[in-house]
This record gives structure tokens, sequence and C-alpha cells, in this order.
């Protein structure tokens, strides 16, 4: 059994060192298997695709920022495959 992620077949990992600080891993459906890319250039990217409007009227009907007492549990992700 594989004990170290650079052992799966499926992985296309660059030589692990300073220069991949940062880094994500994702699984890359064009490529097959899991590679890793830039934390910022995800935020990035996201960044650049608007929301949809219907998405924004919900939102702001539902949420009451005073309602909230704890912040922690909130998911605003997405998983996007490049």
């Amino acid at each position: 059994m594989t004990k170290d992620l650079t052992g799966f077949p499926d992985s296309k990992f660059p030589t692990l060192n300073n220069s991949v600080d940062n880094f994500v891993m994702r699984y890359n459906h064009s490529k097959g298997g899991f590679d890793l890319v830039s934390a910022d250039g995800i935020l990035i990217k996201e960044t650049e695709t608007p929301l949809p409007n219907d998405f924004l009227t919900v939102m702001e009907s539902e949420m009451d920022l005073e309602d909230i007492t704890e912040i922690g549990d909130i998911d605003a992700g997405k998983f996007t495959d490049y």
C-alpha cells in the first residue's frame, strides 16, 4: 500500500520543495489525476467569475448577520474542474 501521495499512480506532482509552498492538491479531470495548483491562482480565478444575480438576491434575503452568533460552519467554497 502506498504511504506517500507521490506514490499514487494518478498523482502528477512536480518535485515537492519550496517552489510549491502554498499550493493545494486537486483532482484534475482532464489530466485524469491529482496535481498541485497555486492557492492564490484559484482565488484569483474565482473572483473573475461573476455570481448570478438570482443567487445574490436569495442570499441577501435569507442572510441576517445579526442572527449569526458564531461564524464557523459557513461554507462558501466550491470545487472547480479546470
